[in-house]
């Protein structure tokens, strides 16, 4: 386990601080926006794992490539659910990190909030990026949708992406949608997720779950048919030769 002082560095090492009261369920709505930002965010925070297969440790990286409207990105607060352990935030030159204290009982998953504070704020309309290790949920299986809502603060606003997509696929896009990835099976366990992937990809489970009875169905009348057949040439076979035998 993590020794739980704190501890600072800029560029080089991270420190622990006292949580940062951001929620620490997976699936959440998130924080509150804060005041003073603009109605509608014009882009989002992409989120790509090196792996989306449970149990397997992962590097997830997150980008950022606006501000808050004209406003310098000033942090990223990014909440790992219960489910994601073993998180270790990767060292980035610029900006300082800070790491919510571990739960006082082992035993206890609590949410984790890795904090990256630029030395320098980040300029609208650049890009960067920051990176942290973490073990998948153990117990999750494919399809599982796991969100990493964050709060993008900036030096006037900020933006709260913690917005879950819905399973409806008529429902529109979320105006501030959390970074999310779908689990997937060990064999094709890693790639890049989107908001928008991650809406199209609870839409489709939900569909393929509501379509799987008629497709066993499919499948045995399938079968049944091809039975028929077989049978129906194994018979017409017999009966030619019958002919034939009774012609000479």
């Amino acid at each position: 386990m993590r020794a739980s002082s704190a501890r600072t560095t800029r560029a080089s090492s991270a420190s622990r601080a006292r949580p940062l009261g951001l929620a620490a369920v997976a699936g959440a709505a998130g924080l509150a926006l804060a005041v003073g930002i603009p109605t509608s965010a014009s882009a989002h925070v992409e989120l790509e794992a090196s792996s989306t297969a449970p149990a397997t440790i992962s590097v997830l990286t997150f980008a950022v490539g606006h501000g808050c409207g004209d406003s310098p990105t000033t942090s990223l607060a990014i909440e790992l659910p219960a489910g994601v352990q073993s998180v270790t935030p990767t060292v980035k030159p610029g900006w300082t990190i800070t790491e919510s204290a571990p739960p006082a009982d082992p035993s206890v998953l609590e949410a984790t909030t890795v904090t990256y504070t630029a030395d320098t704020p980040l300029p609208d309309g650049f890009r960067d990026t920051v990176e942290i290790s973490a073990l998948l949920p153990v117990d999750g299986q494919a399809g599982d949708l796991v969100a990493f809502p964050t709060v993008q603060t900036c030096e006037s606003g900020s933006y709260s992406w913690s917005e879950l997509p819905s399973s409806d696929p008529e429902a529109p896009e979320p105006n501030e949608p959390a970074p999310a990835l779908v689990l997937t099976d060990a064999s094709s366990g890693t790639g890049a997720t989107d908001p928008a992937d991650a809406s199209d990809a609870t839409a489709t489970a939900a569909t393929t779950s509501a379509a799987s009875p008629i497709d066993d169905t499919a499948r045995l009348l399938g079968v049944a048919g091809l039975a028929v057949g077989v049978v129906a040439v194994v018979l017409l076979t017999i009966g030619l030769r019958r002919q034939q035998e009774a012609r000479r």
